[in-house]
């Protein structure tokens, strides 16, 4: 949210993100948002039945013993 109102969805895509050893991951259905740059939806990962952990500003998101990105 942005003062207080919801933001308006503009589209959605996938968008690949590579962590620190390389690794590509895809995130789908990644909602653009005009007034949100570069935010990843905490709520929608949890959606999709993964874990996320914040631990010595490392995030690492899992699902089940996968990990997904760190």
């Amino acid at each position: 949210m942005v003062d207080g109102s919801a933001c308006k969805v503009i589209d959605t895509g996938t968008v690949n993100v590579t962590g620190r050893n390389g690794k590509v991951c895809a995130l789908e259905v990644v909602r653009y948002v005009l007034e949100a740059y570069n935010q990843i939806s905490i709520r929608v990962i949890d959606e999709e039945g993964c874990q996320i952990q914040v631990q010595h500003d490392v995030v690492t998101i899992s699902q089940g013993d996968k990990v997904i990105l760190k």
